[in-house]
């Protein structure tokens, strides 16, 4: 199946019928001139800004979406004074795309799509997003790109692109790999003491257990991949050490996954980490020189596979792969707090390989990520 991107692609490139004419709703122009630029839409978008620079491509906008931008700019400058923002608006759309008016065929064509675009037996196009739509159709355009989902969805498929299938695109390319702090996998040690099977009763709130200080976290990984396997969920364990001289002695796991919730709210888990590590988040400090391994568990394959099963076959693929990735990044999600915690090491544990993961690269993708699936900021 061709992706999106390779869509896009191919669409830029083409040679066979002249010079691609190439569509954009108002979502992806105020994704890409914003300042900054809203990520990752607008990296998403940067091949067609490119193209359209490079003369490769013609760029076209319609006139709903000039008064939409001017609506937005009017809006952000409000308490502004002795400052035209639709100067600078305006620049930057002359300079990039051709305007098209709305006449009497674009009207046509806006109210067919909203008269066959029908949910729940009710029109559910907005007028003005029709309009957009059909100036693209009633115009010939060899592509129109859109972020909106109705949209895009009462549009041929032909000569659409949901810009949401290009991001997705790009979670892929850009994780885990992308994230790796080096590309060798790190191999567990299949020596030493293992994971004790009982609970510690000290540490029975969090379901802790109690290490042999000689336990390193290379062994305790090696067990650790049994337990995930067992549980087939996106799941996290923390190996927590301390030093004791130039000896790094390990001294607890906690494990956790999306089931325990309720029983044991991530919060407990970050905040015992917090203890471990004597952080404090306002310096974003650990005062002491103890250390944590933490071991995220997960796989995309498994997740696309779950939402292939005959129970989902009403779901749409655009909503099977969103899907897939949410439960995918689940963990991360929930942990993005503790990313900033300094001496914790992070490891990703997927079909069988693991890698070191960049603290850094890997909360500036989740920042973006978010904004692909939807993510609200709120607190864990």
């Amino acid at each position: 199946m061709v992706s999106a991107t390779q869509r896009l692609e191919e669409t830029i490139h083409t040679t066979t019928t002249g010079k691609p004419k190439v569509a954009l709703d108002t979502n992806c122009v105020q994704y890409y001139i914003s300042n900054p630029p809203v990520q990752p839409w607008a990296d998403c978008l940067d091949p067609v800004f490119r193209a359209g620079v490079k003369g490769e491509i013609e760029l076209y906008i319609s006139t709903v979406v000039v008064s939409e931008l001017l609506a937005h700019v009017h809006f952000t400058n409000r308490y502004s004074t002795g400052y035209d923002p639709e100067l600078d608006l305006l620049a930057i759309i002359n300079r990039h795309f051709e305007i098209l008016d709305v006449n009497g065929a674009v009207a046509r064509a806006a109210g067919r799509l909203r008269g066959n675009y029908v949910v729940d037996n009710r029109i559910s196009l907005k007028t003005p997003d029709a309009l957009i739509g059909a100036t693209s159709l009633a115009n010939e355009h060899t592509m129109f790109i859109t972020n909106d989902l109705q949209l895009a969805d009462a549009l041929p498929e032909a000569n659409r692109i949901y810009l949401k299938d290009i991001a997705l695109d790009w979670l892929a390319q850009n994780f885990p790999s992308g994230c790796f702090e080096q590309p060798t996998p790190i191999i567990p040690s299949r020596y030493g003491c293992d994971l004790p099977s009982r609970v510690s009763p000290n540490l029975r709130e969090l379901g802790g257990v109690q290490l042999n200080s000689s336990a390193t976290w290379r062994r305790i990984l090696k067990d650790a991949q049994t337990v995930a396997c067992t549980v087939n969920e996106p799941c996290v364990i923390f190996v927590l050490s301390s030093k004791n001289g130039r000896r790094l002695e390990s001294r607890e796991v906690l494990f956790w996954h999306e089931g325990l919730y309720e029983s044991r709210p991530p919060r407990r888990i970050i905040r015992r980490l917090q203890e471990h590590l004597d952080y404090s988040g306002k310096a974003r400090k650990a005062i002491n020189n103890n250390q944590v391994h933490a071991f995220v568990f997960a796989s995309l394959a498994r997740e696309k596979a779950k939402l292939n099963q005959p129970s989902f076959a009403a779901m749409n693929e655009h909503k099977k792969r969103a899907d897939a990735w949410n439960n995918y990044l689940s963990m991360w999600r929930v942990l993005r707090p503790c990313l900033k915690m300094p001496q914790v090491v992070w490891l990703i544990c997927e079909d069988g390989a693991t890698h070191s993961l960049s603290p850094d690269t890997t909360t500036k993708f989740l920042d973006r990520a978010g904004n692909v699936l939807g993510w609200n900021n709120d607190e864990t």
